[in-house]
């Protein structure tokens, strides 16, 4: 809960004490800020310190039902992850010299969403959650006026997200039709006696599929993937950068909390689940296999990441596993925001056009900054998942739990994470190859907060036990 209040306050704060002022004079105090909270919340989730008598009265259940915001250690730790991610990737990625500080604002506004997504006990929260995340995100993704892609992507994202949205209302409709809840565990308590007469009623169904439908869609799995490129292509960097993993990450974070209360029809979800897992996974890896431009072959990459985590829900899960996805989460956020960074950063130095900004955008990257080029490699290698990453440990134990559920679908993992190599490893041919060998034009200055990500990156890989018995446990 405080790292969504202090995100709350810092948007509120930036968005009107920057209305006449540079949005970069506010970069840095957005990221401290936000380090705050993250790192407030990183603490309260390993039991250090305990924050919730500060929030009593605002997280009392009504009539004594339980809150429909709820956070517990688990949830403390994705908040914490999500939060510490955004800001990286405000750090990150440079901020405009424009007057206004309201992207900044609109991104720490989306950013609450996603915490009220990863925290919601209840359907009507967890709607919120995802419009709250998502309205911001329509005018972000359409905020380079003079872009005409980027007013593609924000038409493209504003009417899809307009009908997943009405999608997951009428499940949620139904849900309460079948089960007269909206709370998360009273709909598991209902669907436990269902399960005892050995048959769920057809509106429970319908609203679970429905509502899967709205997820689905806020992590861009196949079928419901066709918006993810056009609006990441046409979306400012940073915006695409958050959208691929705070978006993502909060999303199946989300999915992953909803989907364990109706454990009891598992069997039956899991009949189009893992087709859906199975395709998502294969299409993202071919389709990134074959672009030509950085920036959609890391959107089709995200798509793929989306059928991997969709496997943690195919076998049975509990708070016991749920550290595995947490995992996941920060290997796929450090790796992937790290991947963006540079893309921008290089795509900013190339004398491409916008349209055209393919992989030599790095060419001769190890002879302009040996120690970019290093960090850029790790972040490769994590998202690869090759070993001594974190990217390798998370992969490793999601497919572990994923066999438990299907052998099937962790075989067309495997084969997905193999073609992934072929185009993640594409990048080295430009960055370390001597044809594309060029006298150094820039510094061989380094961002700290690459430099940092990376030393976890890599730390995380060589020293697992430290998050599966320790910070994720």
């Amino acid at each position: 809960m405080i790292a969504l209040l202090v995100t709350f306050l810092t948007a509120v704060f930036i968005l009107f004490a920057g209305i006449q002022k540079q949005e970069s004079q506010f970069k840095n105090i957005t990221f401290l800020l936000l380090l705050f909270g993250g790192s407030l919340a990183l603490i309260e989730s390993q039991g250090i310190i305990n924050l919730e008598p500060f929030f009593g009265k605002i997280l009392e259940g009504y009539m004594g039902k339980e809150p429909m915001l709820e956070f517990g250690l688990f949830r403390l730790m994705a908040v914490a992850i999500i939060t510490l991610i955004a800001a990286f990737i405000i750090a990150l990625m440079p901020a405009t010299n424009r007057k206004g500080s309201d992207i900044l604002a609109l991104m720490l506004f989306s950013l609450c969403g996603a915490q009220m997504m990863i925290g919601s006990n209840h359907l009507v929260m967890l709607f919120l959650g995802i419009e709250i995340l998502s309205i911001p995100l329509y005018v972000l993704s359409g905020s380079d006026k003079e872009n005409l892609f980027s007013n593609e992507s924000a038409i493209k994202y504003f009417i899809m997200g307009s009908f997943s949205t009405a999608i997951l209302l009428l499940g949620s409709a139904f849900i309460y039709g079948g089960t007269g809840t909206f709370y998360f565990s009273d709909i598991n308590v209902k669907l436990s006696f269902a399960a005892h007469f050995g048959e769920f009623p057809i509106l429970i169904k319908l609203g679970l599929v429905l509502t899967l439908v709205g997820l689905l869609f806020k992590i861009s799995a196949v079928p419901f993937h066709f918006w993810s490129p056009d609006v990441y292509e046409g979306a400012p960097n940073r915006v695409a950068s958050f959208m691929a993993i705070i978006v993502k990450i909060a999303g199946f974070i989300a999915l992953a909390q909803f989907i364990q209360n109706f454990s009891w029809m598992q069997g039956w979800y899991n009949q189009f689940l893992i087709p859906i897992s199975m395709i998502t996974i294969l299409l993202g890896n071919i389709a990134a296999l074959v672009q030509k431009t950085v920036k959609r072959t890391l959107a089709y990459s995200s798509i793929s990441h989306a059928g991997y985590l969709l496997m943690f829900v195919i076998a049975p899960f509990g708070t016991a596993n749920m550290w595995i996805i947490g995992t996941y989460a920060l290997a796929y956020g450090l790796g992937t925001s790290l991947l963006f960074y540079f893309m921008d950063k290089y795509s900013l130095e190339s004398q491409t056009s916008e349209t055209s900004k393919g992989f030599d955008i790095f060419n001769g990257m190890f002879y302009k900054n040996k120690r970019e080029s290093i960090i850029f490699t790790v972040a490769i290698l994590s998202v690869a998942g090759i070993p001594s990453t974190i990217g390798f440990v998370a992969k490793f134990h999601l497919f572990r739990h994923s066999f438990e559920g299907s052998t099937l679908l962790t075989i067309v993992a495997l084969i997905g994470s193999a073609i992934s190599i072929a185009y993640y490893f594409k990048p080295f041919k430009n960055i370390y190859s001597s044809e594309f060998s060029v006298e150094s034009t820039t510094s061989n200055s380094i961002n700290w907060i690459a430099l940092f990500m990376s030393i976890v990156i890599i730390a995380l890989g060589f020293a697992p036990m430290f998050l599966t018995h320790g910070l994720l446990q």
